[in-house]
């Protein structure tokens, strides 16, 4: 046994790297799930099964940055799991015509096209013969079990492009909803703010069932940075919500990186979103945090709840880490405020059998908006090599971590990105 591994064992029970839970609430006076507790809650309409390889930390701390690696790519390589339509129809770069029934003789050929005429219960099959346009609005959306599905041909990576008009590249706005198997890329928006591979947003009343599986996301963010403001925001998935809300939300399998988040974050829930799911995710090489789960700022009474954070390999994400030429100059150089998996307000969490390595801040529980984070338990997580610390809980009440795996071990270093030298604005 090295001695570095013994530190690893007496870690676990350590807790130095923490910053204890605060005792006193800073602001209302909601002892549970957050103001908005009289609705009732949605079920999640199948359970939620951990994958066979879960990690144990202990044994997975012997492991070298190979092994993590693969272990993301696996998870984001896993195919998904659809729910069963009775009816289908098929899109064709290549060899659709909006003009066709979408059958799969004779199939439309855009995915806006789609959008606006599919009907619950029915899966949208789209091959990859081509490139499709991106700002796809999906508003029609499924009703009770009678789910409309978009999704990859099975063997297949369709790719979809950004629209520079368009804020998203795919935009959720729409109940019993999958978007599954498809690549998400290059939707770069220099100097305008808020670019999202995939954004789940309801406008007109509450969603609920929307499941965002085994999408490869990639390229977000500005084509050119504006230099002297390093002004802009891209996010690589995100669901947000103020006064209606999201629920049964699932972002499972997916792989997300080279996001340049700027002053955002790149997986992301945000607002009145109760009852979610942020498993198997593959984050890696992003400039800013790479998974937030974020309470009270859309709205100071409105916090996401009842959330499963879980089975995710998030690697490389930092400030001024990745790419080398270029950084995140939303920050000073030298900068180390990302963070791995970041919980900014929330209550009924569970974040357990992660990876994080070689983020600013592994994993952080801080709340940024006046309110405490409630009722968070933050177990069985493997944290290495963080430039500033492993584990943070901050302002708390009723949160405990426990059998976490810390460990700063020189081997599990990235020699490219440690060569990296922080980047000036």
């Amino acid at each position: 046994m090295t001695p570095s591994f013994a530190r690893v064992l007496a870690s676990i029970a350590s807790l130095g790297l923490v910053a204890t839970a605060a005792a006193a609430c800073t602001g209302g006076d909601d002892p549970g799930g957050g103001p908005d507790a009289g609705r009732d809650p949605v079920p999640f309409d199948t359970p939620y099964v951990a994958p066979a390889d879960r990690i144990d930390p202990v044994d997975a701390a012997t492991w070298d940055d190979a092994a993590f690696r693969a272990l993301g790519a696996a998870r984001a390589a896993a195919p998904p799991t659809l729910p069963a339509t009775a009816a289908a129809r098929y899109v064709s770069a290549a060899t659709g015509d909006d003009g066709n029934d979408g059958s799969a003789a004779a199939p439309w050929q855009t995915l806006h096209h789609a959008a606006e005429v599919v009907e619950p219960d029915t899966t949208v099959w789209i091959d990859a013969s081509g490139d499709y346009q991106g700002g796809v609005r999906l508003a029609r959306g499924g009703r009770d079990g009678a789910w409309v599905v978009f999704a990859a041909m099975p063997g297949t990576r369709p790719r979809v492009v950004g629209d520079p008009d368009s804020d998203a590249v795919i935009e959720v706005d729409a109940s019993w909803v999958v978007v599954a198997g498809l690549e998400i890329a290059d939707h770069q928006r220099a100097g305008l703010a808020d670019t999202y591979g995939i954004d789940v947003e309801p406008s007109a009343g509450d969603l609920a069932h929307v499941q965002i599986l085994s999408n490869l996301v990639h390229d977000i963010g500005p084509g050119v940075i504006d230099a002297p403001s390093c002004a802009y925001d891209g996010h690589g998935i995100i669901a947000q919500a103020e006064g209606y809300r999201i629920a049964a939300l699932t972002i499972d399998g997916n792989e997300v990186h080279d996001v340049y988040a700027g002053s955002s974050e790149v997986v992301v829930v945000n607002g009145l979103v109760e009852g979610f799911r942020v498993t198997r995710n593959y984050v890696h090489d992003v400039d800013n945090i790479a998974i937030d789960i974020i309470g009270y700022e859309r709205s100071p009474v409105e916090t996401t709840t009842d959330g499963l954070v879980a089975d995710n390999v998030v690697l490389d994400a930092s400030n001024y880490w990745p790419y080398c030429t270029r950084g995140n100059c939303a920050y000073p150089a030298g900068d180390e405020s990302s963070d791995g998996i970041y919980v900014d307000g929330g209550a009924d969490l569970v974040i357990e059998h992660n990876v994080v390595g070689r983020a600013d801040h592994g994993i952080e529980l801080q709340s940024e908006n006046g309110e405490l984070i409630r009722d968070a338990e933050v177990r069985f997580n493997l944290v290495f090599n963080s430039n500033y610390r492993n584990l943070t809980i901050g302002a708390s009440e009723r949160t405990s971590e426990h059998d976490n795996v810390l460990l700063d071990e020189p081997r599990l270093d990235d020699p490219v990105l440690a060569s990296c030298a922080p980047l000036s604005p």
